[in-house]
């Protein structure tokens, strides 16, 4: 018994706090790739797409749906995304789930914004709710640890 208080308590912290560190990462990893998806996404219906005889212009609600389609586990409604390009004109979804019907062309055609070689960047916010507290002497009751994940990418217009 003496052994396992020794032992075992502290071997069980160490393996929860490695799961959960370990769920933070997949997060994370999750995040950044569904970004730099979307981002890609956006680079290849750029400046040709809105030139006749091509009708593949995209909308901020495309780009939604590819953020929501590779962010698995991530729920849109926990998700804060900000598309802006190369001239500083930017939208804002607080959440994702509020522009699954934002029909705003994007990359936009004003200020030229729309050209290759141009800018377009995607910046999404999430908040990692951590299963593990902390107990704080003075505080209170049990605080458990939010952490706010950031995925960025930048990708220059191709075509």
């Amino acid at each position: 018994m003496v052994e396992f208080v020794l032992a075992g308590i502290p071997m069980l912290f160490a393996w929860i706090s490695i799961v959960e560190m370990a769920r933070g990462m997949w997060y994370y990893h999750t995040l950044q790739y569904s970004v730099k998806r979307a981002a890609s996404y956006l680079t290849v219906h750029g400046a040709t797409c809105a030139m006749a005889p091509n009708s593949c212009t995209i909308q901020i609600k495309d780009v939604a749906a590819v953020l929501r389609s590779t962010a698995i586990g991530i729920s849109d409604s926990n998700m804060n995304v900000t598309f802006t390009s190369q001239s500083g004109t930017s939208v804002s979804c607080a959440p994702l789930s509020n522009c699954s019907a934002n029909t705003t062309q994007w990359p936009p055609t004003t200020n030229g914004d729309n050209q290759v070689g141009k800018f377009v960047q995607i910046r999404a916010d999430i908040m990692f709710h951590s299963a593990l507290s902390m107990w704080v002497p003075g505080q209170g009751g049990v605080q458990f640890g939010v952490f706010d994940f950031p995925g960025f990418a930048q990708e220059m217009i191709r075509f």
